[in-house]
């Protein structure tokens, strides 16, 4: 009996998820299908400054070699494109669940004359790639869009297709002080979620690992930080996690 309810209570668990990430699904289809027309707009207003982008601190800290690159959450393909023109080796893959967003940034790359960067539709939270295809794998603005149980999910989906030793780099938003704070929290209070206050609170250094990363530096920029991570040998994961 105890058993059979054991049983019971996780496949209510397992339909609770189910049915978050179908919402999550959601959510995510409508609020990108009118914001991708102006989501290029935050950059033109944050982060003019090419010295203090972190999209393009980011692009400076992976060389040009032969790197299959993951872009999760690529949006509009900001970050891709800045690594992709600037690493001919580089090969980056870029997913999203968002059409819109896609479509945006399909155009943005045919424009260009980009050709080592492809964008594919695909649920972060279960990535159809193999166990360590990519040797780098990065988030930039797109964590903060997920709960705490749905991001650690994605977290440990991108730490299971990164290579042993791979990196990951995180950018998402800081939380500015003075003026320019207040202003910004408005911002974020009527664009973002509602779990964003929490969000801008986590220790990293403590969340990280729980996904199999390990955080090496943060760096921080307008309106937003870089974290950078290294994902853990096997062993070394096991260790922490089995307790």
């Amino acid at each position: 009996m105890i058993r059979a309810g054991m049983g019971k209570d996780r496949h209510l668990r397992d339909q609770k998820k189910d049915f978050a990430m179908k919402d999550y699904e959601r959510l995510i289809r409508w609020k990108f299908k009118w914001l991708a027309t102006f989501y290029d707009l935050f950059d033109l207003t944050f982060l003019l400054d090419k010295k203090r982008n972190p999209r393009y601190a980011l692009a400076s800290k992976i060389p040009n070699e032969p790197l299959r690159i993951l872009d999760v959450c690529v949006g509009t393909a900001n970050s891709s494109i800045v690594i992709a023109e600037a690493n001919d080796q580089n090969e980056i893959v870029g997913i999203d669940l968002s059409p819109e967003m896609i479509a945006k940034a399909k155009d943005k790359i045919r424009r260009r004359g980009i050709r080592n960067m492809s964008i594919h539709k695909m649920d972060a939270a279960s990535m159809s790639f193999p166990h360590g295809e990519f040797d780098i794998a990065m988030i930039s603005f797109g964590l903060h869009e997920l709960g705490y149980e749905l991001m650690m999910t994605v977290l440990r989906e991108i730490c299971r297709v990164l290579k042993e030793g791979g990196k990951l780099y995180i950018v998402d938003y800081e939380r500015p002080g003075g003026i320019t704070g207040l202003l910004f929290s408005v911002y974020l209070r009527i664009f973002e979620p509602k779990h964003m206050p929490r969000f801008l609170t986590y220790d990293w250094a403590k969340v990280l690992p729980g996904a199999g990363v390990q955080i090496n530096a943060t760096e921080k920029y307008p309106f937003s930080k870089m974290i950078s991570a290294i994902k853990r040998p096997a062993a070394s994961s096991y260790e922490v996690t089995r307790d």
